[in-house]
């Protein structure tokens, strides 16, 4: 399993992914099922061993994945559509330790990898935002029918709560400790971090989940290094000029790769800040905050400025509200000066443009002259990240 397929396999949260769901369920319409088609659980023909092993995995591990699954060969097949495989020829460049074994006789490609593979159809700028998913603390779960069923049933049954940790004791808070380093991502006896679905503050479950990265920039560059010279690698290039490590959320992501991205790609060309760290209170601003420390969504340190970027989901209650009051308090005791921007600013290029000068002055950056050049690279590049975008955090 290569290219999209590869990448919806590694964005489906394990548990939902060990989960098999009964060929009964899995036809009837919703809510009880998920309409899956019958006829694929049913094989026509003589279908391959091959077909006959993914089809038996569409309800279990393989349900993240939409058929047709983009699956590679390294014989010589017809990749036209299939039922359920769309077959293709290997990339020249794929080899055993590009993949990971899924069982019986299955395959799937790294997540950096299947990333090269997808730079092929796919823009700078939405490669980009792939590229700060795998490296950041969250995920976009897939969105078939056969994923939603799974996480509504674990939240009817209780499974699945606000704080709940799925395969591991503890979930990320954080990418960055006090002092900026990357955290180790592992808990007290050394176990990975668990995965945690988010919750919006109305208690409606999302599609959002906060998990470890996946990768890491350093090795998405050295990846890129490794296979100069074929299909899309040049895409993906320009993408990691547009990407970082450690954002916690799509937001987060889109709203950085504006302010920090090269101007060549339509970016303001600033300094990268120091992305979701942790920052330790004093006493007085425990008593403020009510918590000992505060992750900061993005921090220029040496300019004591922190963003913070909300999605739709932040402070829909007053408890949510006077929590960020005394969070935003706290972080203004400790010298910092916190600026904020939501999503619906971010949405709208000219509001966005307004907090953009307003985040300039107090950070001393400048903002790059407005050229008619560089105006059109902007609102391309803006156009790319917000056009069609579901507005989730």
């Amino acid at each position: 399993m290569a290219d999209i397929s590869a990448w919806a396999y590694a964005c489906t949260p394990p548990l939902v992914r060990d989960i098999a769901i009964p060929d009964e369920r899995a036809v009837a319409p919703p809510p009880y099922g998920a309409d899956y088609p019958a006829s694929l659980l049913v094989p026509r023909g003589r279908p391959s061993e091959l077909a006959g092993r993914v089809r038996g995995r569409m309800l279990s591990d393989l349900k993240g994945l939409e058929p047709p699954l983009f699956a590679m060969r390294s014989d010589a097949v017809d990749g036209s559509p299939g039922r359920l495989i769309s077959w293709h020829r290997a990339s020249s460049w794929l080899a055993d330790r590009h993949c990971e074994d899924v069982g019986n006789g299955l395959y799937v490609v790294l997540p950096e990898y299947a990333l090269m593979q997808m730079a092929r159809s796919l823009s700078p700028a939405r490669l980009a935002l792939l590229m700060c998913e795998a490296c950041g603390i969250y995920t976009l779960a897939p969105q078939t029918a056969r994923v939603t069923l799974v996480v509504r049933d674990l939240v009817d049954q209780g499974v699945l709560t606000p704080g709940t940790v799925l395969g591991g004791d503890d979930y990320v808070r954080e990418f960055a400790d006090a002092r900026g380093r990357r955290v180790a991502f592992a808990d007290a006896w050394g176990d990975d971090l668990g995965w945690r679905l988010c919750f919006d503050r109305l208690g409606n479950p999302t599609d959002l989940w906060k998990r470890s990265p996946l990768t890491s920039h350093a090795r998405l560059e050295e990846v890129v290094a490794e296979l100069r010279g074929a299909r899309g690698i040049r895409t993906a290039s320009r993408a990691l000029t547009l990407s970082c490590d450690g954002s916690a959320s799509p937001a987060e992501s889109r709203a950085l790769m504006m302010l920090c991205g090269p101007v060549r790609e339509g970016g303001e060309g600033w300094p990268w800040p120091s992305i979701n760290r942790r920052i330790d209170f004093d006493e007085q601003a425990k008593r403020l905050a009510g918590t000992t420390y505060a992750i900061a969504d993005a921090v220029w340190m040496k300019q004591r400025i922190i963003l913070e970027v909300n999605g739709f989901g932040s402070h829909a209650d007053r408890q949510g509200f006077h929590e960020q009051e005394g969070r935003t308090a706290a972080l203004e005791h400790m010298g910092f000066t916190v600026v904020s921007l939501t999503y619906p600013q971010m949405e709208d290029l000219e509001l966005f443009e307004s907090r953009t000068q307003t985040l300039a002055e107090r950070l001393g950056f400048p903002m790059k002259s407005r050229t008619h050049a560089f105006l059109t690279r902007r609102e391309g590049l803006h156009r790319e990240l917000f056009d069609g975008d579901s507005g989730v955090f």
